[in-house]
């Protein structure tokens, strides 16, 4: 999503890239796959939501792409966020797999969803999916502060670029 795009209350938030994110989102974690998430994101585009966040572990991908064609709204004013699940072994294949249930040809955000198995391995992977274009940005989710995440300032958890997003734990 371009910073020139348009939100229910347009209002955006410029990522560490440059792309933009819309500040008022809804997020499915917790929504079974079905007629209920397929329902709760129509309504929220009807209702001029333009973020919807998923990641490959709620298994509700294929819900949302369904909300998504339905609903009408065009592709590229929906700002779609998933999360890579670590416990799987290939960003990139799983990117793919995440494009095909969402019927999308990419995702605007696709992050790392927590730091199983290290915080950095998945990195690489992450870069060779955005390099094809399969995500606008990449970045890291439940993160602690130190752990690999980088410093929350925009500075890389690993490799070659930094990451658009730096969702950090940060326990009392």
């Amino acid at each position: 999503m371009t910073s020139g795009s348009k939100t229910a209350d347009k209002r955006l938030r410029a990522l560490a890239d440059g792309n933009s994110i819309p500040l008022l989102g809804l997020g499915v974690w917790q929504i079974p796959n079905g007629p209920t998430t397929v329902k709760a994101v129509r309504w929220a585009l009807e209702l001029g939501y333009r973020h919807i966040d998923t990641a490959q572990a709620y298994g509700n991908e294929e819900s949302v792409g369904r909300a998504l064609k339905q609903s009408g709204v065009p592709r590229a004013e929906v700002f779609i966020t998933t999360k890579f699940y670590p416990g799987s072994e290939d960003p990139v294949a799983e990117a793919e797999g995440s494009l095909s249930r969402l019927g999308v040809d990419y995702v605007d955000l696709y992050i790392i969803h927590w730091p199983q198995g290290g915080p950095t391995w998945a990195w690489p992977g992450m870069e060779r999916a955005k390099e094809l274009g399969y995500a606008r940005s990449i970045g890291v989710s439940n993160f602690d502060l130190g752990a690999g995440a980088g410093d929350g300032c925009g500075n890389r958890p690993a490799g070659d670029r930094p990451g658009a997003v730096q969702s950090l734990r940060i326990p009392p």
